[in-house]
């Protein structure tokens, strides 16, 4: 190497160790400048700042304890629901030829008065009410295929019951719950929410408009009490659709006609005006005007003066907006009673009234099929509507 050149390399390596030399002990003097002003915060001091804070911003952040955020409230509700109501649900067994039957029922009054669902007994002559631990022999004192309801009695002194309460006042998205003994296990509470309201499913009819509920239901729990969020009976479990996981439920004022019914004429006094209604077919949303299809001949409907074609308006103090109107307003009538029934005939309103006959033992809409566990844990059919009638 020219002796010139390792000169050069070696001043140029000193000089720049000094620079970096420099440089580190002017980074450290800063350091310690900034530190000497600023006081390092010990960590139990910084803890206990953290923990102050959490706890001063989280109650003015969600205005609420930990316990009770939405889900905390919804089972706090429930809870208290199924407290209120569970001393008067009692479990049901019958046995309908060879099939036993189980199924869940509830006192309605404080003399041991019960009600359930047609499935559940079917036509049994005797039943059992499984309530308070002890099990007790019931008399049916009646029954009716046609709602889907039965009527027992046990003598146990006073009971417990529950109240009825209003399903007029139900909406999609109202909050029910039901209380109902799932196969043989103790009675249970699930909640859920009103779907809708159906005269027909599938292809199968009702006696008159049920609550649809997307709430879930076991073998067992037919004939129980839907109730709502004060606790009192807006339905009674009739029918699982969609493997379970919804069900339907009769108004509990259609239960309360055919229970008065039952216990003052010993049976079931379904009321029938004899008319077919169908709807607009060029206007099918819900207000669509309903026309009188069809009229049977020797009916009360034929006999008031109506015609086939007449744009029903009202029935009683009931207004018509689709069919299923119709069909309540027949299922609620009184037999003998006298309805005045508002139409629209050439463009003017005219009224008519329908004398309310008793309803022909061959126009039943539901046939009866019960559905619960046998004694081998098997499945049983269930009792469904099969085919629709004219009201």
């Amino acid at each position: 190497m020219i002796p010139g050149s390792r000169s050069k390399l070696l001043f140029s390596s000193f000089l720049i160790l000094g620079l970096l030399t420099a440089g580190w002990f002017a980074y450290r003097g800063v350091s310690h400048k900034q530190s000497a002003l600023r006081p390092v915060a010990q960590p139990a001091a910084v803890e206990t700042i953290r923990v102050t804070e959490i706890q001063s911003i989280k109650p003015a952040a969600t205005g609420a304890t930990p316990s009770s955020g939405v889900f905390d409230k919804i089972a706090s509700e429930v809870s208290g629901v199924y407290e209120k109501a569970a001393p008067s649900v009692v479990r049901v067994r019958a046995s309908d030829g060879p099939e036993q039957l189980a199924g869940t029922g509830f006192f309605v009054d404080n003399r041991g008065t019960v009600v359930t669902a047609y499935a559940v007994v079917g036509q049994a002559k005797e039943a059992a009410v499984e309530a308070g631990g002890r099990t007790y022999p019931a008399k049916i004192l009646g029954r009716d295929p046609r709602s889907g309801i039965a009527l027992l009695k046990i003598q146990a002194g006073e009971t417990p019951f529950l109240l009825f309460g209003e399903s007029g006042g139900l909406r999609p998205a109202s909050a029910v719950v039901s209380v109902a003994f799932p196969y043989d296990l103790k009675a249970e509470p699930t909640f859920g929410l009103v779907a809708g309201f159906d005269v027909k499913y599938l292809t199968r009819f009702f006696a008159t408009t049920h609550i649809r509920a997307n709430l879930p239901i076991k073998p067992g729990q037919i004939g129980g009490p839907l109730l709502d969020s004060q606790g009192k009976v807006v339905g009674i479990l009739m029918l699982e659709i969609d493997e379970g996981k919804a069900c339907y439920a009769l108004p509990v004022e259609a239960a309360a006609k055919v229970a008065a019914d039952i216990e003052k004429f010993g049976e079931p006094h379904h009321g029938w005006m004899g008319v077919g209604v169908m709807p607009d077919r060029s206007r099918p949303e819900r207000g669509a005007p309903v026309f009188v299809d069809r009229l049977y001949k020797g009916t009360p409907a034929e006999r008031s003066g109506l015609k086939a074609g007449d744009e029903v308006l009202s029935i009683g103090n009931r207004p018509v907006r689709e069919p299923s109107d119709v069909l309540d307003s027949a299922f609620f009538a009184s037999v003998g009673e006298k309805v005045p029934v508002k139409v629209r005939r050439n463009g003017k309103e005219e009224t008519f009234t329908i004398t309310v006959a008793a309803r022909p033992e061959t126009s039943r809409i539901v046939e009866p099929a019960p559905l619960f566990p046998d004694s081998q844990a098997g499945s049983a059919p269930q009792g469904v509507p099969v085919r629709g009638s004219n009201p």
